[in-house]
């Protein structure tokens, strides 16, 4: 209809066919021959359409909302950013394997938060009989 009003198409009705001429230079086809179908076959045809249509716009606005969630989101790309993050597969500490020191084991009763400190000794409790 937008067309029509610009005078950027015709719609000739004359004959078997009618036909829309489209003068825009952006348009892929430049007529299109519109023929008049059956009612039932027009509806199905006109009902695939529509779905199809609406399956498109469906996709382009989930596609849309990915591309805007991926370049606004801080985590562009989490894997990329957490591959920073990950251990290096390099052995680093076996460079000096020989002189490797025994790992330390824990004493019962020490601290794991302060190494070296012993926890104490939970108290008795008081024992308000004997007052």
């Amino acid at each position: 209809r937008e067309a029509l009003g610009r005078g950027a198409a015709a719609l000739s009705l004359a004959g078997a066919p009618a036909t829309l001429q489209l003068r825009e230079e952006a348009a892929r086809c430049s007529a299109l021959d519109l023929v008049k179908l059956p009612g039932g076959e027009a509806r199905s045809q006109l009902q695939g359409l529509v779905f199809g249509m609406a399956r498109r716009i469906e996709s382009l606005e989930e596609r849309l909302e990915e591309t805007l969630a991926s370049s606004c989101s801080p985590e562009k790309n989490t894997a990329r950013s957490q591959q920073l993050f990950l251990p290096d597969p390099s052995p680093r500490k076996n460079r000096s394997a020989g002189s490797v020191l025994p790992a330390k084991r824990k004493i019962p009763g020490e601290s794991l938060i302060n190494p070296g400190f012993k926890s104490k000794k939970a108290p008795s409790g008081v024992d308000f009989e004997d007052s």
